[in-house]
């Protein structure tokens, strides 16, 4: 008797063993936190946060680790282990114990042959672990996957068969009464809800309060006032009107072979500009019908890594918000007072490691906040579409007189800016950051909201690849061009146009392009032939430099693919002429967009950035290249494909956006309807300056220069010298201020033309003719 109770002793305290140990792994997996200490990360110093220390942390990392969320298996099965032996009062034998380890193989194998793609904890659990995996793709490649299926399958049902001593007629009884059951319950639960759906009905309506049509939910934390979670509004544009009214729903149509969503502008815009139709947001492609959102959990878990992490470092503090938008969130992490900010910006790449982030870049601290922002890679990143922002109401506001898309900001809210108000614009990124396509979606832009009546363009495209499908629209002024030495003359002719424009708006009393347009579109015909007839004297008499316009000017904007190249060739006469138009071609209505892959110090020169303060940076190579361009670091830390740093005229810091996508179908519609309605009618100015080649922009002020055959003022210094007995370089340099490397040239062309005789010493040289057309052709 005495051996008896002795047994059951035994019994007892083997199954409550079992059952502590079934608790500790349970409470071990459920309080599992990646950034404990554990196998892969020994940081004994810092405090475990799960619930069983130490030997909970580590046990816990083991099992995930190896056979992955199928660990909670092994837990259910030491619980049924601890219960059978208290039930029957025998010890398990050898043989269930082994039983039990393959079944939790077994398990974590057929988990993964199905559940491969399901992560938890921020990436770092999968559903079958290591062995799991392994095991999986081995019978997947021996067996193919409905093999390997039927493999563990059976080798499942006779472990579970072995552990609990259950025979098949059992197992089949005990199944049969829990689908009996679970029947049952359902089948009584719908008549009681249908006999009480009336009754409950009625009470609701009399108890319940009217909720209103569209509740918000916010985002965790969000407290922007444009959420995230907004829809914007869709355009569809009528074919035969010059002004057109959308209606206020928003229609979901499907198309296979997927959902898309139409969208619908709610103003009236002008369509029609002269005998220039816009064209209609209908050629670009439709968006799909939902947009992708971050997961609440998602965000709540990588708060709870970010916290812990810092914790680690002895950084304290508390998440106050999270901020999901299309390629990053930001957390608003707020430090306790003793905590230096210095100490969190440096552990940006120790927080993109627990966080399993592409990349993390912190904002320390966020400008007139009392938090620091932490951004991190959303695990998919949604695609922003040129037409949700074309579609916006901000880009067809009024005010905003060249719209950019500039796409989504942090939160998801559209971002459009005026080109006009920056008024010039730098850009920089490598190669697959997005760059290109955001000129292009730039340029694309505009064109939906101007003809040729209201700005004209100037393409400068060294690649000859990028800006080639704009060749063929009307806007231009000139061909585009890919020859950089063409290009500096296309920039002086820029110059030359600003003069002109800035005589033109002093002698009528405007002080910008759009108050001079105002004053000459009230002009009459007969005052346009009075200044017609003006001008032409002007022509006639050589007077080029004191033409004006006395008609409506476009706006002129003049983007540059890749201006390396032309600093690379010609950099003392590129500067000066981009310095100059950026420090007085605003009013004028001329702007820059100059885009860049490096942007070395070599390129982005001081004066440039002093003079051009709109900056946008992709992703770049370096820390350096991030301050040169936007005089912080940060931009080196950016994802590709769109992302970027946006610096504002007038702000210290740059915001994060994420750049529209638009596919090269859209953009060859577009172009091709701008060039069914015209050809391109090319300044005559402008092509003979890039067909001859101007003299260099320092011989102009008076300087040393480059060497150029073709001189603008040759004409107006030769009529000059006709009237003379003799000329000299000294006399034309003093005459006409320019410098002496120019003035020599001009002699030279004028021996050639027979115009003056050969050098005779140091003495001026005789003039041969007495009037311009006596000259040799």
């Amino acid at each position: 008797m005495i051996l008896h109770r002795l047994k059951d002793l035994r019994n007892d305290v083997v199954s409550v063993l079992w059952l502590s140990l079934s608790l500790f792994l349970g409470l071990s997996l459920y309080s599992y936190r990646a950034a404990d200490p554990s196998w892969n990360s020994l940081g004994l110093n810092s405090k475990p946060l799960n619930w069983c220390g130490y030997l909970g942390s580590f046990s816990a990392d083991f099992l995930y680790q190896f056979f992955g969320m199928s660990s909670w298996v092994f837990v259910v099965f030491l619980f049924f282990l601890s219960y059978q032996v208290l039930r029957s009062h025998q010890s398990t034998k050898t043989k269930k114990q082994i039983w039990l380890v393959l079944l939790l193989v077994a398990s974590s194998a057929l988990a993964e042959l199905y559940f491969s793609h399901l992560k938890y904890y921020s990436g770092h659990v999968g559903v079958g672990g290591t062995i799991g995996s392994f095991l999986s793709v081995t019978l997947k490649k021996a067996l193919n996957f409905y093999g390997a299926t039927l493999f563990l399958t059976t080798f499942l049902a006779i472990g579970l068969l072995t552990i609990t001593d259950w025979t098949l007629p059992g197992l089949g009884k005990k199944i049969s009464t829990v689908l009996s059951f679970l029947g049952k319950t359902l089948w009584e639960g719908a008549l009681r809800l249908v006999r009480g759906w009336h009754p409950l009905r009625s009470m609701a309506k009399r108890s319940l309060p009217k909720l209103p049509k569209r509740a918000h939910i916010p985002t965790i934390f969000n407290d922007d006032p444009e959420p995230f979670t907004h829809r914007e509004p869709v355009v569809s544009m009528a074919d035969d009107e010059d002004l057109w009214e959308e209606p206020t729903s928003e229609d979901i149509e499907e198309e296979a072979p997927r959902r898309r969503r139409r969208v619908q502008l709610k103003k009236k815009v002008q369509r029609k500009i002269a005998n220039w139709k816009l064209p209609e947001i209908g050629m670009l492609e439709d968006p799909p019908a939902s947009r992708y959102r971050v997961d609440q959990s998602e965000v709540n878990n990588k708060s709870k890594i970010l916290v812990d992490k810092l914790s680690q470092f002895s950084v304290t503090g508390e998440v106050m918000g999270a901020k999901p938008g299309p390629a990053v969130t930001m957390f608003e992490f707020k430090p306790k007072a003793d905590v230096k900010i210095s100490k969190i910006t440096e552990l940006a790449d120790d927080l993109s490691l627990a966080l399993s982030s592409e990349s993390v870049r912190i904002i320390a601290p966020i400008p007139g906040r009392d938090v620091v922002g932490i951004e991190t890679s959303n695990a998919n990143r949604e695609t922003v579409y040129l037409k949700d922002i074309i579609a916006h109401e901000q880009f067809w506001n009024d005010d905003v007189k060249l719209p950019m898309a500039l796409g989504r900001e942090a939160n998801g809210s559209p971002k459009v800016v005026d080109l006009r108000r920056m008024p010039h614009l730098l850009v920089a990124g490598t190669t697959g950051s997005g760059k290109s396509v955001f000129v292009v979606c730039a340029l694309t832009g505009l064109l939906f909201r101007h003809s040729p009546k209201t700005l004209r363009l100037i393409l400068i495209d060294p690649k000859q690849v990028d800006l080639s499908t704009f060749n063929d629209i009307p806007h231009l002024l000139m061909p585009t061009i890919c020859e950089p030495k063409k290009a500096v003359s296309a920039l002086k002719w820029a110059v030359k146009e600003m003069e002109k424009r800035y005589r033109s708006m002093s002698k009528f009393g405007a002080r910008g392009l759009e108050a001079f347009n105002e004053k000459v579109a009230d002009f009459d015909k007969d005052k346009i032939a009075q200044h017609e007839a003006y001008n032409q004297e002007l022509d006639d008499q050589k007077r080029h430099n004191e033409t004006y316009y006395y008609t409506p000017q476009p706006y002129i904007v003049i983007v540059v693919e890749e201006f390396g190249d032309l600093m690379a060739v010609d950099k003392a006469n590129v500067e000066q002429l981009v310095v100059r138009l950026a420090q007085m071609a605003r009013a004028s209505g001329i702007h820059l967009i100059l885009a860049m892959q490096s942007p070395r110090k070599d390129v982005v020169t001081g004066l440039i950035k002093t003079n051009i303060p709109g900056r946008i940076s992709f992703k770049v190579a370096s820390k350096m290249d991030s301050r040169i361009i936007l005089d912080e670091s940060g931009a080196e830390r950016l994802l590709a494909r769109g992302d970027m740093l946006f610096l504002a005229p007038g702000y210290a810091k740059p915001t994060r956006h994420h750049g529209p996508w638009v596919t090269e179908s859209e953009i060859a519609s577009i172009m091709d309807y701008w060039a069914e309605q015209g050809e391109p009618e090319y300044d005559q100015s402008a092509m003979n300056m890039t067909k001859g080649s101007g003299v260099s922009f320092a011989d102009e002020l008076g300087g040393e220069g480059g060497v150029e055959e073709y001189d603008e003022r040759y004409d107006e210094i030769l009529a000059w010298a006709a009237s003379m007995k003799e000329v000299s370089a000294s006399l034309i340099q003093r005459k006409f201020r320019i410098g002496y490397p120019r003035a020599a040239r001009l002699i030279e062309t004028m021996e050639r033309e027979g115009v003056i005789g050969p050098a005779n010493g140091s003495k001026p040289r005789q003039v041969l003719v007495n009037s311009f057309e006596d000259r040799q052709p």
